[in-house]
């Protein structure tokens, strides 16, 4: 009985199923396994030549490369794990292909109810937040006028959240301290630019904006794990994905609810093989910020395999391959619209770097070494007792690091290539800088993140398990948020 339960559930999953993953049985790929081989064996040569350079042009204790080694060592272990899926993806396997472009009616009628239990639980994650601040904070207003309550809730000053609505209504400026804002990408912006048209309030267009993003960027996460972890799970992954604790910033005027849906399109399209409405979300999301161009590596990847199975197939694939290069070429034009926007104001298209630099103490680096730096802060904090700075900076930075490297390295064989290169090359653009001060607020608006923590949630048990340390971190990372702590 209980063999019979877990086939019908299969086949549900499969019908109510957008997408579904082929097995046609195809022999195995000719020196596929000497392709994972020599992928592997470059990856840790890269890696230790890599190392060798940073250690040599470096002069730290000893001790002081372990957390980078370590670091940088998980780093290659997720890839090696996925390096056989991405030569079969590369090599136009079709057991690892999405097939099928429809849509069941079940599934969206599931995506609607999704984006409105989105909605719900955003608004009222934001209530809780409002009444947390009420109560932790001298804030002497009574709940009669809830709404200054919220604003002043949210509106935390040390965030980016002033920024952007100070770029919504004054734009980008060449002089004064403002000319600093370049560094932040203007898609919100623009959006609550728009709306002020009509509300003539900054907060609440941002507020309309990132509550719209929230519920729809939810059904989407829905309907692109759909095909990939089945249909239970993936109900999961939309909840968790904005229910993770960096994700409190979907309820401030901040890019995350924005940036995680035009991400998550860019996948969702990919897989069905329509490449330039994927390039168009990933332009969309390289508007919005700095981290959306690289939603063009799954595009890529699985534009690549599909455009090499048609060969294989002896079918034609010109047509496939030109609207690829068409949707690549498209992918680009957000960061090149952004870059133009640097030009235009400051006459350097590169402007934004010096200003990171200079005013935010932010520089790329190697994302192996963010660690270090991080260990002898907190080192210093706690030596100087400021535990509040390393609860809420320091240790969810250590939290999304490594949680998220064995996260999805543990779920690397399991998910689709596209997916876990994505994870490395958003993780070490993300933590690869020199000051960071939001790992968690960054991680948190990954996808692959998100599938592989939904993944685990096979078993009643575990699925609860799963929503009930997601809410002490949501609402751990809420409290500190509202008491003002080093949460960015």
């Amino acid at each position: 009985m209980e063999s019979n339960k877990q086939e019908m559930t299969v086949k549900n999953e499969k019908n109510e199923g957008s997408v579904n993953i082929a097995k046609k049985g195809r022999e195995p790929i000719k020196g596929r396994a000497l392709a994972v081989l020599i992928i592997r064996i470059a990856a840790v040569v890269i890696a230790a030549a890599g190392f060798a350079l940073y250690f040599a042009t470096t002069k730290y204790k000893t001790l002081d490369y372990a957390a980078p080694l370590v670091t940088l060592a998980l780093f290659v272990w997720v890839f090696i794990i996925a390096s056989p899926k991405l030569v079969d993806t590369l090599m136009g396997d079709s057991s690892v292909e999405f097939t099928e472009r429809g849509a069941s009616k079940r599934a969206w009628r599931n995506f609607w109810l999704i984006c409105a239990g989105a909605l719900v639980l955003h608004i009222i994650t934001g209530i809780v937040g409002a009444l947390v601040f009420k109560n932790v904070s001298s804030y002497g207003a009574g709940l009669s006028n809830f709404f200054k309550l919220w604003r002043e809730a949210w509106l935390k000053g040390n965030t980016d959240a002033g920024h952007y609505m100070n770029i919504a209504e004054n734009w980008y400026v060449k002089e004064g301290n403002d000319n600093l804002l370049i560094v932040f990408f203007p898609m919100l912006p623009v959006l609550i630019r728009g709306f002020n048209l009509v509300i003539h309030d900054s907060f609440i267009s941002a507020q309309i904006i990132n509550a719209i993003a929230t519920a729809l960027a939810s059904g989407m996460v829905y309907m692109t794990l759909l095909p990939v972890i089945g249909s239970s799970r993936s109900k999961v992954g939309a909840f968790v994905s904005i229910l993770l604790p960096g994700m409190i910033f979907m309820n401030s005027p901040m890019s995350e609810p924005l940036f995680l849906l035009f991400s998550v399109c860019a996948f969702f399209f990919a897989q069905r093989r329509q490449f330039v409405l994927s390039g168009i979300f990933v332009a969309l999301a390289g508007f919005t910020r700095s981290l959306g161009v690289i939603a063009a590596v799954p595009l890529a990847i699985i534009g690549i395999g599909h455009i090499v199975r048609l060969i294989r197939d002896k079918q034609k694939w010109g047509r496939e391959f030109a609207l690829l290069a068409v949707g690549l070429a498209i992918s680009t034009l957000g960061t090149l619209g952004y870059l133009y926007i640097n030009y235009s104001i400051h006459g350097d298209a590169l402007k934004f770097f010096e200003y990171q630099s200079s005013n935010w103490h932010q520089k790329a680096s190697p994302f192996f070494d963010t660690p270090r730096y991080m260990i002898n802060y907190t080192q210093t904090y706690l030596k100087n007792g400021e535990i509040n700075k390393f609860l809420s900076l320091w240790l969810p930075g250590f939290i999304a690091i490594f949680g998220s490297l064995f996260l999805v390295g543990s779920k690397a064989r399991r998910l689709p290539a596209g997916y876990t290169m994505y994870f490395l090359a958003y993780f070490a653009v993300a933590i690869g800088c020199t000051w960071l001060l939001s790992a968690m607020r960054y991680i948190s608006a990954a996808l692959p993140v998100t599938a592989s923590i939904a993944h685990c949630a096979n078993k009643k048990w575990k699925t609860v398990l799963i929503f009930v340390i997601l809410a002490a971190m949501y609402l751990a990372n809420i409290y500190m948020y509202m008491m003002r702590w080093d949460v960015y």
